[in-house]
């Protein structure tokens, strides 16, 4: 526990078999709940998370097989944010891109201000990291479109990891299926009324496995989305 607070985990993974074991052998003893939700998975994925749970009580295996266009990471998110116990819901990637190593003063950080939902931004850039060129002028271009169209700032629209107070997870009205829910999740906690939002500043560690997406494809699909949505009512 962290501030006397249960700290539940959510990894969406799909095909992660190779290195599932070494992600979660780097999540620390303060993280409460781990809830795995492959989505998928065509690889031992599924089986390694099961075994592993037997070894360790924290950990749940879990598994979301609906997809949107072929991709189901928010449908994943979704399933483990609905299933999580914890006081305080946090989701990373299931490659250790993200550094869940961090969630003890991130979640320092989010009590003693009072707030009920924490991106993670990784730009600027921390010496040393490296997210290819594309991938960054893609972020850059999303942030300044929802800062147009809904002009809310968001430093890193397609962040894979924050943090969500329990009490506020259903003013998120969560409903994207597939990687639009990355920029749904964080638009929707800045626009409510009941959520204080904001951003904390993170690094990036290395990859391990492959990445599912098509960036040009996943990012068009993300401006198209973000354009259609300021005219659903929240």
């Amino acid at each position: 526990m962290i501030k006397n607070k249960k700290i539940s985990l959510v990894l969406p993974c799909r095909n992660e078999g190779t290195h599932l074991k070494e992600v979660l052998d780097r999540i620390p003893k303060t993280i409460d709940e781990i809830l795995i939700v492959s989505n998928k998975s065509t690889d031992n994925t599924v089986e390694i998370a099961r075994r592993l749970s037997k070894k360790d009580r924290r950990i749940i295996a879990l598994e979301d097989n609906r997809t949107l266009g072929g991709i189901g990471y928010g449908y994943a998110h979704m399933t483990g944010i609905k299933k999580a116990t914890g006081d305080i819901i946090m989701g990373a990637d299931g490659d250790a891109t993200y550094p869940i190593h961090d969630a003890s003063k991130i979640v320092e950080y989010m009590l003693a201000n009072n707030y009920d939902f924490i991106s993670c931004n990784r730009y600027p850039l921390q010496d040393g990291v490296k997210i290819p060129f594309k991938l960054q002028l893609g972020v850059n271009l999303l942030n300044w479109e929802i800062l147009l169209l809904y002009g809310i700032k968001i430093k890193d629209t397609l962040s894979g990891m924050w943090f969500i107070k329990q009490e506020v997870r259903d003013e998120l009205h969560l409903t994207m299926g597939d990687w639009n829910l990355s920029p749904q999740i964080k638009i929707n906690a800045a626009r409510s009324k009941n959520i204080r939002f904001t951003e904390y500043g993170i690094t990036q560690d290395q990859r391990l496995g492959e990445t599912k997406q098509n960036y040009f494809k996943t990012g068009f699909n993300h401006a198209m989305w973000i354009l259609k949505n300021r005219f659903v009512k929240f």
